[in-house]
C-alpha cells in the first residue's frame, strides 16, 4: 500500500525552488566540460530506454554537453580532439547539409575511480547504421549492429529496439569520450536517424528484473490484502473499515501498475496506453493518502464528520489541480520534463500557476503530516488496530528517513536503503494489516476455543446433572413399578395390563398395631413400622419377589410377576418364613428393652391375577383378581407367628425338601365359605 506523501513533499520542494515563469529548460551554450559520473550515478539517475522503460537506472548520453557535427571529420573520434567548434546537440538538431547524411556525436564524460574495471553497457537504438567509439577506439560498427538503413520511421508511434555495446572506462583521471557516427540518406537529419543512446552498468537487466520482481511482490501483497479485506467486509457488513481497506489496496495496485506502465514505461504498452496510465498515475496522487487516513479513522481514531468531509474536499481539489495541469500540458502551457516549467510568461498564466502550485503543496503537506499524526494516535490506542497505525507511520515517516539516509550514504548502502524504503512505502501498511488480521483472528480463535471449552464443560456438567436426575427418577420409578413395567412406561408412555396364570400373593398384618399406637408416640411407631417394612423389602428382594404395596400396617407382595420366571410359590414361602423369623427376633429385642413389639399374621395363596398400572397421577402397580382376595383371607384366617398357605399353594410346594406342613383342615372364611389351609414351617422347626 504505497504512501506517496514523501514523493509529494519532494515534488513540492522542487516546484517551489523552480522558476515558475521560466521557459522550457535550455542548453547552457558555454558549459563544455565533461559530465562527472560515478557508480552511484547509475543507481540514482534514470533514463529512457526504448522497448524497456522510461525510468531505467542509467544516464542518457544525448544531453546538454553533447557535441554534434555534420559530415565526415578526420580524427572525429579521437579522445584529444578539440571539439569546441562543434555545435551543441540540440541547437543543431535540424541543421542539415543537403550533400551528406553523415552525423558525428561526441559525449564527453569524466568517470571517477569507482567505475574503474566496472563493466558498462551502452544501449543504442537507431534507424540507420552507426559506428561507436570509446576514446578513439571502435567498439561497434554497422556490420556488428542489428540496424539497417531504410525508410524513416515515426518514433512517436513505434519504439526502436536497442542493442547493447560493452564498454570499460580507463578511469585515469582524464576526460573520456564516447563518439557515435551515424550515416543515413543524403540530406537526412538526426531526427530522421532517430538515435537513442544511454549508458548503464552491465547488470542493468538483472537490476531491472529485480525491480520488476519487487513491484510484483507489491502488487501481489496488495491484491491479497484486498481479497482478505473484502472477505472480512462480507462477514462484518456493519464495519465499513474493511471496504475502505480493500479500496486502499486496490488503489495501491493501480498506483504501481500505472507507475510502471505510464510513468516508467516498463510494461511495453503502446504510446496511447502509456499516456493514459501516466495520467491515471497522476490522478491517483491524493487518493492513496486520503484512503489511508479514512482507514486509520475507521480502525480506532475518532474524527468528526466535518473533518472527514474536509479531507474529501482536499483530495478533490488536488485531483482538480492535476486535471488542470494535464489540460495545460496538452495546450502547451506547462510541462513536467525534469521539473515543472510554465511555458508562457504572461501574468494570467504565472499568477494562477503559482497559486495552484502553492495550494497543491499545502494540501499534500497537510495530508502527509496528518497521516503520520493520525497513525501515531492509532498506534497509542489500545486494541489490535494499533498495528495499522504502526504500518501507516512506517509507510510515511520511515520512507522519508530511509530516502534521506540513502541520499547521503555510500553506493552499496544507498541501493539497499532505497529498496527498504520502497518496501516501507508499498507494503508497510499491507503487512501491518496482515499482522492485525492474524492477531485478531488468533484472538477470536482463542475466544472461540475458550467459549467452546466453557460450553463443553457446561454441557458435561449439565449432562452429569441430567444423568443424576435420570438415575434418581429411574430409582424413584423402580421404587413404584417393577423394572419391566417401568421400561415399558418410559419407552411407550403407557403400560398395558397383563394376565398371569399363576402368581403367589403374600399378605401380612400386624396384630396389636392399634394398642401399640396408643403406647408410643407417632414418630417411634412410624420408625418401627419402617424398620419392619425395610427388612421385608430386603428379604423379598433376595428371593425375587415383587413388592406390590403397603396399606397402613399391611404389606403385600407377589411372586411370578411381572416376569413369570422371577419367583415361584417356593420362593414366596421361603421369603414368608424369613419375614416371620425377623419379626420373632425383633419382638425379642424390643421386649428385652422393655418396649412393646409387633406380632404378625401372614397368608399366601397361588392363582391367576391381572397386573397393571392404576391412575395417571401418583400411579402405582397393582394386581386384581380372586387370588388377591383369597390371599387376604389366608392372612386374616392365620395365626400370629405362622405362615398360613392355601391348598393351591400347598399343592405346588408339598414335595419340596426342608419344609413341613400342618393341615388345618377346612376353615370357615368370610365370603368364601370353608377353605382348606396349611401352616408351613422349616423342617428343623418341626423336629
Amino acid at each position: 500500500m504505497r504512501f506517496p506523501g514523501s514523493l509529494f513533499i519532494a515534488l513540492v520542494l522542487v516546484l517551489l525552488a523552480s522558476q515558475g515563469a521560466s521557459q522550457t529548460i535550455t542548453v547552457n551554450e558555454e558549459d563544455a566540460s565533461a559530465r562527472a559520473i560515478s557508480l552511484r550515478t547509475f543507481f540514482e539517475d534514470d533514463t529512457d530506454v526504448p522497448g524497456q522503460g522510461e525510468e531505467v537506472d542509467g544516464i542518457g548520453l544525448l544531453g546538454k554537453r553533447t557535441r554534434h557535427q555534420l559530415g565526415d571529420v578526420p580524427y572525429a573520434a579521437g579522445r584529444t580532439l578539440v571539439d569546441s567548434t562543434w555545435l551543441y546537440y540540440r541547437t543543431s538538431l535540424d541543421t542539415v547539409l543537403p550533400s551528406t547524411g553523415v552525423h558525428w556525436i561526441r559525449v564527453p564524460l569524466s568517470p571517477d575511480s569507482t567505475l574503474k574495471g566496472v563493466p558498462m553497457v551502452l544501449r543504442i537504438a537507431s534507424r540507420v547504421p552507426v559506428r561507436i567509439y570509446l576514446n578513439g577506439e571502435r567498439v561497434l560498427q554497422a556490420d556488428d549492429a542489428a540496424v539497417r538503413p531504410g525508410g524513416i520511421v515515426d518514433t512517436r508511434e513505434a519504439d526502436i529496439p536497442p542493442i547493447n555495446v560493452p564498454l570499460i572506462f580507463q578511469c585515469d583521471g582524464n576526460k573520456e569520450v564516447i563518439t557515435i557516427r551515424s550515416e543515413g540518406a543524403p540530406g537526412s537529419s538526426l531526427t530522421d536517424h532517430a538515435i537513442e543512446a544511454s549508458l548503464h552498468t552491465a547488470d542493468i537487466n538483472y537490476r531491472t528484473q529485480r525491480s520488476m520482481m519487487h513491484y510484483g511482490v507489491f502488487v501481489g501483497i496488495n491484491i491479497l490484502i484486498a481479497l482478505l479485506a473484502l472477505v472480512s467486509g462480507w462477514s462484518e457488513k456493519e464495519r465499513t473499515g474493511w471496504i475502505l481497506l480493500a479500496v486502499l489496496s486496490i488503489l495501491a495496485v493501480l498506483d504501481v501498475v500505472s507507475s510502471l506502465g505510464g510513468g516508467e514505461g516498463m510494461l511495453g504498452m503502446p504510446a496511447r496506453i502509456k499516456e493514459a496510465l501516466r495520467m491515471l498515475n497522476m490522478l491517483l496522487l491524493p487518493w492513496t493518502s486520503y484512503m489511508l487516513i479514512r482507514v486509520i479513522c475507521e480502525m480506532g481514531v475518532e474524527l468528526s464528520a466535518k473533518r472527514k468531509r474536509l479531507y474529501l474536499i482536499a483530495a478533490l481539489v488536488v485531483t482538480a489541480l492535476v486535471i488542470a495541469f494535464l489540460i495545460g500540458e496538452a495546450k502547451g502551457l506547462v510541462e513536467a520534463n525534469e521539473g515543472l516549467g510554465l511555458l508562457n510568461d504572461q501574468p494570467w498564466i504565472i499568477i494562477p500557476g503559482l497559486f495552484m502550485i502553492a495550494l497543491f503543496g499545502i494540501i499534500v503537506l497537510w495530508f502527509s503530516i496528518d497521516v503520520i499524526r493520525l497513525g501515531i494516535r492509532l498506534l497509542r490506542t489500545p486494541g489490535f488496530g494499533r498495528w495499522i497505525g504502526a504500518g501507516a507511520v512506517a509507510s510515511s515517516l520511515l520512507t522519508i528517513l530511509l530516502n534521506i539516509i540513502s541520499a547521503v550514504s555510500g553506493d552499496g548502502l544507498s541501493v539497499w536503503l532505497s529498496l527498504v524504503a520502497d518496501y516501507s512505502s508499498y507494503v508497510a501498511v499491507p503487512v501491518s494489516v496482515a499482522v492485525f488480521m492474524a492477531i485478531r483472528a488468533a484472538h477470536h480463535n482463542r475466544l472461540v476455543a475458550r467459549q467452546r471449552d466453557e460450553l463443553d464443560l457446561e454441557v458435561q456438567e449439565r449432562t452429569a446433572e441430567l444423568r443424576k436426575e435420570k438415575e434418581r427418577s429411574d430409582e424413584l420409578l423402580l421404587n413404584i413399578l417393577p423394572a419391566e413395567v417401568a421400561e415399558e412406561l418410559k419407552a411407550q408412555g403407557s403400560a398395558a395390563a397383563r394376565h398371569f396364570d399363576e402368581a403367589s400373593v403374600l399378605f401380612t398384618d400386624f396384630k396389636g398395631f392399634t394398642s401399640m399406637a396408643a403406647q408410643v408416640d407417632a414418630g417411634e411407631l412410624l420408625q418401627e413400622l419402617n424398620t419392619c417394612f425395610h427388612a421385608f423389602d430386603d428379604i423379598i428382594g433376595t428371593h425375587g419377589v415383587e413388592k406390590i404395596k403397603t396399606i397402613g400396617d399391611a404389606y403385600m407382595c407377589a411372586g411370578g410377576l411381572p416376569d413369570p420366571r422371577s419367583a415361584g410359590p417356593l420362593a414366596v414361602v421361603l421369603a414368608a418364613l424369613e419375614m416371620q423369623e425377623f419379626m420373632q427376633k425383633r419382638r425379642a429385642e424390643r421386649m428385652a428393652a422393655g418396649k412393646p413389639a409387633f406380632e404378625m399374621r401372614l397368608g399366601i395363596h397361588t392363582g391367576p391375577v391381572v397386573a397393571g398400572i392404576v391412575g395417571v397421577k401418583k400411579f402405582q402397580y397393582d394386581i386384581w383378581g380372586d387370588t388377591v382376595n383369597t390371599a387376604s383371607r389366608m392372612e386374616s384366617s392365620g395365626e400370629v407367628g405362622e405362615v398360613n398357605i392355601s391348598a393351591a399353594t400347598y399343592e405346588r410346594i408339598k414335595n419340596e425338601p426342608g419344609l413341613t406342613f400342618r393341615d388345618r383342615g377346612r376353615v370357615e372364611v368370610k365370603g368364601k365359605g370353608a377353605l382348606e389351609m396349611f401352616f408351613v414351617r422349616r423342617s428343623s422347626e418341626g423336629a
